[in-house]
C-alpha cells in the first residue's frame, strides 16, 4: 500500500513537470509588415494589394492612415491558394 501512495505521487509530480512545461512561458509575438514590404514580397501591385484588402482575404490594421499586415496572414493567404496542377494534356502526365 505505501509503495502504490509513493507510486502515486511520483506520477502526480511528473504530470506536473510536464504540464509546466507545455504552457508556453511567453505569448508568441506576431510580426507586421506594412504594405510595400507585402507587395514586394508577393510581386504584387497596389491595386491586387488594395483588392485582398477589400474582399476580406487579407486582414490588416490600420494606424495613422498606414496599413499593417500579420505576416501569418499573408502565409494563411499563400495557403490557401496554393495549387498542384494536373497536365491536361496525357501526353505529359505519362513523364
Amino acid at each position: 500500500m505505501k509503495k502504490s501512495v509513493q507510486q502515486m505521487q511520483q506520477i502526480l509530480e511528473e504530470m506536473k513537470t510536464i504540464k509546466k512545461n507545455l504552457i508556453p512561458q511567453e505569448p508568441v509575438k506576431e510580426i507586421w509588415i506594412g504594405g510595400i514590404e507585402v507587395q514586394t514580397t508577393l510581386f504584387i501591385s497596389e491595386r491586387t494589394l488594395y483588392r485582398h484588402r477589400k474582399s476580406g482575404s487579407l486582414p490588416y490594421s490600420r494606424v495613422r492612415g498606414k496599413i499593417y499586415y500579420k505576416k501569418s496572414d499573408i502565409r494563411d493567404l499563400l495557403e490557401k491558394n496554393y495549387r498542384t496542377e494536373q497536365p491536361k494534356c496525357t501526353c505529359c502526365s505519362n513523364k
